[in-house]
């Protein structure tokens, strides 16, 4: 923690704020780590630091049955390669800013905090990977039309545009508990046993109250289901109520360039110290076909 300080450094007053320019190397990869830090959601998906604006992301599909033998001296032929096929995805990195300021009075209340610096930089780490993870599950496009939705595609609008991803409807009078039993039905074998069902907590409460409606009110007072035939719910606010998304989480990708970009300056007319950090990111679903969504028809 001691290279955070780094980030901020510099005496807090008016005739010396100015630091400008690209992060170190391990300032970088330091900020990376804190906005993760301070995010639960993206501490469990897997987060990908890029030294460019593209990267491209590999998994290896490996069905059953991939086993063959070639002889010594032999190459593979085109049926014995079949079996073993390459897939993933490609992170293309576009810009997103911080805008943030620190008032004049705060700068002199905390300039005999020696740890002010820090709380600072935690809270705009705190900002950035709260709103990180909000554009991953609101994000409709990367066309940038001044709002918020447009900044990035995000993880449910990538497997919503995908051929190889499972797409599933329901009937708004249909119940939750069969909602999600289909869900279930149609996640891939193979990874069966790291699938998570990602929840809005609203629908996890509706699942509760099914359940307490065929057995007993008990089961609500002792903390209710937190998943359905074997498959355990990541329950989070920011997945949208009425859609459930079931996948491996690390299937899940957030990509940061590693050339992050601060300026700091004091403005003496608005008397602040201000703040922008520009940040390349992206977010990709690796293996598409290992995620089901399911939305309202």
């Amino acid at each position: 923690m001691d290279g955070l300080n780094d980030i901020l450094k510099g005496s807090m007053n008016a005739t010396n704020v100015t630091l400008s320019g690209s992060l170190t190397p391990e300032q970088s990869h330091n900020f990376i780590d804190v906005i993760k830090q301070n995010n639960g959601f993206l501490q469990k998906i897997h987060t990908e630091k890029m030294g460019r604006l593209t990267k491209e992301l590999d998994a290896w599909d490996v069905a059953k049955g991939i086993l063959v033998r070639v002889a010594s001296g032999e190459k593979p032929n085109d049926s014995q390669r079949s079996a073993l096929s390459k897939v993933g995805a490609k992170l293309d990195a576009k810009s997103v800013q911080l805008f943030s300021r620190i008032l004049q009075d705060a700068l002199e209340d905390n300039k005999s905090n020696p740890n002010f610096e820090k709380e600072t930089f935690d809270a705009f780490a705190k900002a950035f990977g709260n709103d990180l993870a909000l554009l991953g599950f609101t994000g409709e496009s990367d066309t940038y039309d001044g709002t918020f939705k447009t900044l990035h595609k995000g993880w449910l609008q990538v497997v919503k545009d995908s051929s190889d991803a499972v797409k599933l409807t329901y009937a708004a009078s249909e119940k939750v508990s069969n909602r999600l039993s289909a869900l279930v039905g149609s996640i891939d074998p193979d990874i069966v046993s790291e699938a998570r069902i990602l929840i809005n907590p609203s629908d996890v409460q509706e699942y509760n109250k099914e359940l307490s409606a065929l057995n007993s009110p008990l089961h609500l007072v002792q903390g209710g289901a937190n998943q359905i035939l074997g498959i355990p719910f990541e329950i989070t606010p920011l997945m949208p109520k009425g859609t459930y998304l079931a996948t491996p989480l690390k299937n899940l990708v957030l990509g940061v360039v590693l050339d992050i970009r601060r300026n700091r300056w004091y403005d003496a007319e608005e008397r602040a110290l201000k703040y922008v950090f520009d940040v390349f990111t992206d977010y990709e679903v690796v293996v598409k076909k290992w995620a089901s969504l399911m939305s309202k028809a």
